[in-house]
């Protein structure tokens, strides 16, 4: 289980902020680098040096990797807004004026197509305005995200070009920026994740797996970029998206994380000011002098759609039905219509988790029963496994089994165990031969107990 914390501070690298002997980290980092020493200033070697907990070795080998990549992918020659006119703001932009004007993501001024798909299915994204110690807010609307259909339509290269570019317009524009207004130098942003909105139609596997690139991208070349990251409006199932989350993240990295409980205003106000914190987080800015206020989501509906060639209604048009009061008295929460010759999944994620001594393993367990139609209906499971470097290894639990037409109402269980982190697989067949046209399946799972997905 994750913990909530509700007025601790998230602490950064302790021996980075209490370090006397940081002239002599910094000269023994320079002598290991030898005459490549030159290209990298106090600061840099500093970060790189705290992202590896002050084991140089280790150190210079991060260092010496990101600036390969660097080199060989052309970062530094990336054209950005500020430094290049005409080049487009690719994330909205609220407080840094005059230099960094208040801006939206537009469509035009040669915004590439593949980001203005992001922004389809993100449930809303802004750098907004700084925290009390002159670092920029990066505000992310985690729980409105359209995870499903952002793995669908966009490509990870994609997502991560995107992702590269706002991290290079934040470290080379807007940070210099707020250092040269603090009178100190600010290389790290403050983070808060708003989870509002959030289901279990997140969980996710293909989507998860973007947001784990996007994590391990930052990690290995954009090292302690992070002062502190926030989580908010968090419900109960981010349990289950959090024991997923945690094993991609660096021990460093988890101290700065901060999962707020239903007192997150104060814990915000403790490190914001209150015109500086939107008012739906509980601070009293609108931004009501642009387009989508704060922080502008097409998926809420604040601002219009950015392009007309995507698919902005439902990716299945397979027909739902509501679940019956009856139903739900028999405990089933789920009810799915799977037309003749079609078939319809449902998903469970599980994670394990070492913290708990008393779960070794996850228990699922599924209730299901056919309430409506005639023809012949086949159910199957399957589990796809990831390991800790995201490969998957999918395997037939149970290969498509003939129900027998007669016991169509009786309640169907079944019940799996595993260890392993991945994702159950429930599938339901409607023969294309059928009498009827369509079947209806009401269904319910549990794990370790705990109903999943209410």
């Amino acid at each position: 289980m994750f913990k909530r914390f509700t007025s601790s501070v998230p602490q950064e690298n302790d021996k980075e902020l209490n370090l006397e002997n940081k002239d002599q980290i910094i000269k023994k980092f320079r002598e290991l680098l030898g005459k490549d020493n030159e290209k990298y200033d106090d600061n840099t070697l500093m970060r790189f040096a705290a992202a590896r907990n002050f084991q140089m070795d280790k150190a210079k080998e991060q260092l010496i990797e990101t600036t390969t990549w660097r080199e060989s992918e052309g970062i530094d020659s990336i054209p950005l807004p500020i430094l290049n006119p005409g080049t487009p703001v690719l994330y909205p932009i609220r407080g840094f004026e005059p230099i960094i004007p208040d801006s939206n993501v537009e469509a035009n001024n040669g915004m590439p197509e593949n980001i203005l798909k992001i922004y389809e299915y993100f449930g809303g994204n802004a750098v907004h305005k700084t925290d009390k110690e002159g670092r920029g807010i990066y505000i992310e609307r985690l729980g409105y995200h359209d995870s499903k259909r952002l793995a669908k339509y966009i490509k990870q290269e994609d997502l991560i070009n995107w992702h590269i570019r706002c991290q290079e317009f934040s470290h080379r524009i807007i940070m210099p920026e707020l250092s040269r207004r603090a009178g100190k130098i600010i290389d790290k942003e403050t983070v808060i994740f708003d989870c509002e909105g959030m289901g279990f139609h997140q969980l996710h596997l293909p989507g998860l797996t973007l947001y784990r690139a996007i994590a391990e991208l930052d990690q290995k070349y954009y090292p302690e970029r992070l002062g502190k990251l926030f989580v908010v409006n968090v419900p109960f199932m981010f349990v289950k998206i959090w024991a997923l989350a945690k094993k991609w993240l660096d021990p460093g990295m988890l101290k700065k994380v901060h999962i707020c409980d239903k007192d997150f205003k104060k814990v915000l106000l403790e490190h914001i000011d209150a015109e500086n914190i939107p008012s739906f987080l509980g601070g009293t800015c609108t931004c009501s002098h642009m387009p989508g206020g704060c922080v502008p989501s097409v998926i809420l509906n604040n601002i219009s759609s950015l392009t007309s060639t995507l698919p902005l209604t439902p990716i299945s048009t397979r027909p739902s039905t509501p679940i019956p009061s009856e139903s739900k008295k028999d405990g089933f929460i789920g009810r799915l219509r799977i037309l003749k010759g079609d078939f319809r999944s449902c998903e469970v994620i599980v994670a394990s988790n070492s913290e708990d001594s008393n779960i070794s393993k996850n228990n699922v367990e599924i209730s299901f029963r056919v309430v409506e139609g005639k023809g012949e209906v086949k159910f199957g499971v399957k589990f796809i496994k990831v390991d800790s470097n995201t490969r998957y290894e999918e395997k037939i639990i149970m290969s498509p089994t003939i129900l027998v037409e007669e016991d169509f109402i009786k309640i169907h269980k079944h019940a799996f165990q595993t260890d392993d982190t991945g994702e159950f697989v429930f599938t339901w067949y409607f023969d294309q031969w059928s009498e009827s046209d369509s079947c209806v399946i009401e269904s319910s799972f549990t794990v370790n107990g705990e109903i999943y997905g209410e």
